[in-house]
């Protein structure tokens, strides 16, 4: 397989952006030249890419010159990349409606499809949104606002969860209706089976995540997000890719059909983070590698890498308190007594040798044990160290690529 995937998500191209090169002129702004960093961190990393997702809010306000703007630093992102315009995947998210449109029309009587067809003018008038479009199956601006990207190796849908959004909308937490499911069920349907990797992009999350940065209740999830993700399981995607939530995470979620769905929050890429409630938190680049299938469950297996972005530091590995990780592998999955057992085995085997194990030559010793999330594997290491009398360095701090178990 070896598919890489670039991700990056909430730019908030304008007036929200923390940099001049993003933002209109006269904006204010904290950096000068964001995308001359980025081009220096990815040749550093020595960083290439098949693909690169944006998944909404890739303008701050949704005016014309916003969007032209966009489609300009995107398309040299992906340029610096090394990713081929026509592979620039993308979706809008609340920020990328219209919202002058819609109270221009509010008192004229215009249908409900006529104002979403009106207010979405600008993000798909040029540019490489529009070019990107015309290649792709279905529409953002019709129903059921699904649109479908097919390449050789890949499949990407990308769905519009801020077609219903408006000014007087709160929260904007996005909204799939019922009668919209069905579409998209239908839709997806008409695809046909597929061995090919399979993503889903949505702007809004689906799901309601620990949040530690604000202190008032967050009700912004997306209106019936448990019926999205049953349909996508249902066609069994491999990984969505989601914005809205400045602050990244990873979840795998195992549906009730027994499809896992590894999600990815992407935070945001180049929006104001670094002042107010942000100050851990940062801005983040993701690099999404799909080795193989296991052999035996299906499952896509692979790692997401994760870089954060500060405005006095540049870009750094991303720390685990930030939201996520520098690495996490996906595409394992055991019940946890199972996998507490196999550790324990072959842990007293490694032991039987040694003073002390560094987890990546375990893992690169015992590569059973790779593909299993960072927080399987953390819960797992914990029960078998009580039975072992283990020391595990800093589990909880460090990355599990700087993991050190000692014996007690």
């Amino acid at each position: 397989m070896n598919v890489s995937v670039a991700v990056i998500s909430d730019l908030h191209i304008g007036s929200g952006a923390k940099s001049k090169d993003f933002s209109l002129a006269g904006t204010d702004a904290a950096i000068d030249d964001y995308l001359t960093e980025f081009r220096k961190f990815v040749a550093t990393e020595d960083i290439t890419a098949d693909y690169l997702l944006v998944p909404g809010d890739i303008t701050n306000s949704a005016c014309k010159p916003e969007f032209e703007l966009a489609s300009e630093r995107i398309s040299q992102i992906a340029t610096c990349l090394q990713v081929p315009e026509s592979k620039i995947l993308f979706c809008p998210g609340n920020h990328d409606v219209d919202w002058a449109t819609i109270k221009a029309l509010g008192g004229l009587n215009h249908t409900e499809s006529q104002i979403i067809k009106s207010k979405y003018f600008n993000f798909l008038d040029g540019g490489v949104f529009n070019r990107n479009l015309a290649m792709a199956k279905g529409r953002f601006d019709e129903s059921p606002y699904l649109v479908a990207w097919e390449f050789d190796d890949v499949l990407v849908c990308g769905l519009n969860t801020s077609v219903f959004d408006g000014p007087d909308k709160k929260p904007h937490c996005g909204e799939v209706r019922p009668d919209q499911l069905i579409e998209i069920d239908r839709f997806l349907a008409g695809l046909g089976r597929s061995d090919k990797l399979k993503l889903f992009i949505f702007h809004h999350h689906p799901l309601q995540y620990l949040d530690v940065t604000f202190t008032a209740p967050d009700f912004s999830i997306m209106s019936n997000a448990a019926g999205l993700l049953d349909v996508i399981s249902k066609y069994q995607f491999d990984f969505i890719v989601h914005g809205h939530k400045h602050i990244p995470r990873f979840k795998m979620e195992i549906k009730d059909d027994g499809h896992p769905l590894n999600i990815l929050c992407a935070g945001s890429f180049s929006a104001s983070l670094d002042h107010k409630y942000f100050e851990a938190v940062g801005n983040n680049f993701h690099l999404i590698d799909f080795h193989d299938r296991c052999p035996d469950s299906k499952y896509v297996r692979g790692s997401v890498r994760t870089w954060t972005h500060f405005s006095g530091r540049g870009w750094t590995p991303s720390l685990r308190r930030a939201g996520v990780e520098r690495q996490q592998n996906f595409g394992a999955f055991l019940p946890r007594p199972q996998l507490v057992s196999r550790l324990k085995m072959t842990l007293e085997q490694e032991f039987s040798q040694a003073q002390f194990i560094l987890w990546p030559s375990f893992v690169e010793k015992h590569p059973e044990f790779r593909y299993f999330t960072n927080e399987t594997l953390r819960a797992s290491l914990k029960e078998v160290s009580e039975v072992m009398n283990l020391v595990l360095h800093e589990i909880d701090a460090l990355s599990l690529e700087q993991l050190v178990i000692l014996k007690g």
